[in-house]
């Protein structure tokens, strides 16, 4: 972590000599532990994909630009249209998406309850022949997960967990982290085919294992973002210009990934709108249970997943998952918009073999100058 602190130091001392240049970087280490060596090829196959969300379609794209024919289906066809103008087969059902997997299946779900019934009460497992394997990205809890994965074993399929995290800028420039619980020796075989749209592959152990950390890691962006308002709201109204506040505690100890990339979304009032705020509510309840099954307190986390939920009950389950700190805004009417951010994006950049890098684009004068005007 001070590498990546003093890199970012060094970048914004860098952007002030350089004349406030709009892109700005912070770097994060990022240890890959990708299993070693790496066996089988990435020879055309056809495979089902289960979830066109997302995850789904970029899993769907992935697989669709390095030669796999992909047969695809989800009950929202919002992204219809586009998957299908990329070559892939929508299928009518899940069964019949789970039906054209040749070796491999891939699930991208909501929730536990949906991988349950287009598994189980849909008939997609009984459908997989032995020696296939399904990969499934859910985040969903991880008794489910042992529990299916010990199913499927029995029938002679393979299966690899393996949830994505790292957010949504990541997942549309194939960096996601995936996190793999499962055989590692199955891992080792499908590691190409996963290497399709994703750059960065984490072994976490058995089956469950990726389950558990994916959803402790959703728990700390949860608490990040809280705290990420919080900390604004006392920026502000002890006086301090916002892009201040915020280029100082990203050049600090202080700084997160959540709040280098989230802080913005505040700035100008979207609230990441890429991600619904129910799936957030949905991880923070799974790392709730998993505290209380292995007698863990969770006294800062707990109540975190209250101030989401009261967010989701004002906003409605659709609303970003950023919202929390916008109940703060109203509940004291003080607004935390910034005039720069509208155009703001960002993108990420593999710096080295262990370290990504956050790039700001898009960041207007009125933020760029900051400086100037203090």
């Amino acid at each position: 972590m001070a590498s990546a602190i003093l890199r970012t130091g060094s970048v914004l001392r860098n952007a002030l000599q350089q004349s406030r240049v709009v892109q700005q970087v912070a770097t994060y280490n990022l240890k890959t532990f990708s299993t070693s060596p790496v066996t089988g090829n990435l020879a055309s196959q056809h495979v089902g994909v289960i979830g066109g969300g997302n995850v789904g379609r970029a899993v769907a794209l992935g697989l669709i630009k390095h030669g796999h024919k992909v047969t695809m289906y989800d009950p929202d066809t919002s992204n219809k249209s586009e998957l299908e103008s990329h070559g892939a087969t929508w299928a009518g059902s899940s069964v019949e998406a789970g039906r054209a997997a040749e070796k491999v299946l891939f699930t991208a779900l909501p929730a536990p309850p949906e991988v349950r019934q287009v598994m189980e009460e849909d008939g997609v497992l009984d459908l997989l022949k032995p020696g296939s394997c399904w990969i499934d990205h859910t985040t969903t809890d991880h008794e489910e997960t042992m529990r299916l994965f010990a199913k499927s074993q029995a029938r002679g399929v393979d299966m690899l967990e393996c949830p994505l995290t790292g957010g949504m800028e990541l997942l549309k420039a194939g960096l996601m982290t995936v996190l793999v619980g499962g055989d590692k020796a199955v891992l080792n075989q499908y590691e190409p085919l996963i290497r399709s749209y994703t750059d960065t592959v984490l072994y976490m152990g058995p089956a469950g294992h990726a389950s558990i950390v994916k959803v402790i890691s959703n728990m700390l962006a949860g608490a990040h973002m809280v705290l990420t308002g919080e900390a604004a709201m006392m920026a502000k109204r002890n006086g301090v210009n916002l892009n201040a506040f915020w280029n100082g505690i990203r050049a600090s100890a202080g700084n997160s990934f959540v709040f280098e990339t989230e802080a913005p979304l505040m700035f100008n009032g979207t609230y990441q709108p890429g991600f619904a705020i129910k799936l957030h509510c949905k991880d923070l309840d799974l790392g709730r249970k998993l505290a209380f099954d292995t007698d863990v307190p969770i006294d800062l986390l707990s109540m975190t997943e209250q101030i989401y939920r009261r967010a989701m009950f004002r906003y409605g389950r659709d609303a970003g998952s950023s919202h929390p700190p916008k109940m703060l805004e109203e509940d004291l009417k003080v607004s935390l918009r910034t005039e720069g951010y509208d155009t703001w994006n960002y993108s990420i950049k593999k710096v080295e073999s262990d370290t990504i890098a956050v790039v700001h684009h898009g960041i207007g004068d009125e933020a760029k100058n900051w400086a100037d005007d203090s």
